[in-house]
């Protein structure tokens, strides 16, 4: 299958060396000065037994190739909307949403949290429907430059097949056949767009606290943001429950974290998983601070449509704006 995954970053790379490796012809749209890269992607799967792919010679390109059969998304969140760039602003770069219009007319998965207001505004930009899918992969970058990631066992990717054309099903089956046969597991299946929709609202106050208390263990000593977090977090669960259905993982784990197992639950990770954290103040740092602030306006606006207050998120928010900028 011909595919073009845009973005190399975490989980561009574990998407695509995966396919790559059982043959599947796969490109990476990227910015035109990192088109000449010709540094190997390497990555290696924390959770079994290190398995360790390696793709030699990536193929990268500035533009979807005109006989790509399937686009895979995989950009930050604050990287969706039509007037953000993929290099971060400057000038004279196209968007996503440029390149979706610029490329062939094939189905465009996207593996970033879509928003409703993003998703309408990328549709209305690119001149196209996409299909929302929901990972079951998380991975960050490490010192080496190699990503280091993990694969959710119990669940699959999952791929909306209500959300682009219906002349697109038979291309979407077939890539979760692709994703399949790399032991990705995946599958089609109604109503993707709206469980990631609620899924990433209800967990993103857990996540957007690393960054607003600089890391996971400064985050435990400061009192006030952990508790803005967890008031956040049941707050986001309520407007979660209007919107979709939660995937089960995440229901459970905000309903039995609190003050009183979060900590001890971080201690006993330190011990028996301590690059979990490190995944965490990697992934959802200060790094990541455009997503944050993005992704959580939007939460905020989206509480306000449907009437769900939440005054914790907002000081959240500002915790997160109130922290120097990453280095």
């Amino acid at each position: 299958m011909r595919i073009s995954i845009v973005g190399a970053g975490a989980l561009g790379r574990v998407y695509g060396v995966r396919l790559a490796a059982q043959g599947d012809d796969v490109t990476f749209v990227v910015r035109p000065e990192r088109v000449h890269d010709v540094r190997p992607f390497l990555i290696e799967q924390v959770n079994s037994a290190d398995r360790r792919d390696t793709l030699e010679r990536p193929r990268l390109a500035a533009d979807i190739p005109a006989d790509t059969e399937i686009v895979l998304v995989t950009v930050r969140f604050d990287q969706l909307a039509p007037g953000p760039d993929l290099g971060g602003g400057a000038a004279g770069r196209r968007t996503v949403a440029d390149l979706l219009r610029g490329g062939p007319t094939v189905p465009a998965v996207v593996l970033t949290p879509l928003m409703p207001p993003q998703r309408a505004a990328l549709e209305d930009a690119a001149g196209r429907r996409v299909t929302p899918a929901m990972p079951s992969v998380s991975g960050y970058l490490d010192e080496r430059g190699v990503v280091r990631y993990w694969i959710v066992g119990f669940t699959s990717t999952l791929i909306d097949e209500d959300g682009g054309a219906p002349a697109e099903r038979p291309l979407l089956d077939e890539l979760a056949r692709r994703l399949t046969s790399a032991d990705l597991a995946a599958r089609v299946e109604r109503g993707v767009g709206a469980q990631n929709l609620a899924t990433t609202i209800a967990f993103f106050p857990l996540i957007a606290a690393i960054d607003a208390g600089g890391g996971t263990r400064a985050l435990l000593a400061d009192e006030g943001v952990l508790g803005a977090a967890l008031e956040a977090t049941r707050e986001c669960a309520a407007l979660a429950d209007r919107l979709g259905d939660v995937a089960p993982w995440t229901r459970l784990l905000t309903r039995v974290i609190g003050p009183r197992t979060l900590r001890p639950g971080v201690a006993l990770v330190r011990v028996l998983a301590p690059e979990a954290l490190r995944f965490l103040d990697a992934h959802f740092g200060p790094k990541l601070r455009a997503q944050h602030l993005a992704m959580g306006a939007s939460i905020v606006a989206l509480g306000r449509e449907h009437g769900v207050s939440l005054p914790a998120l907002e000081r959240l928010m500002a915790a997160i704006e109130r922290r120097p900028e990453a280095g």
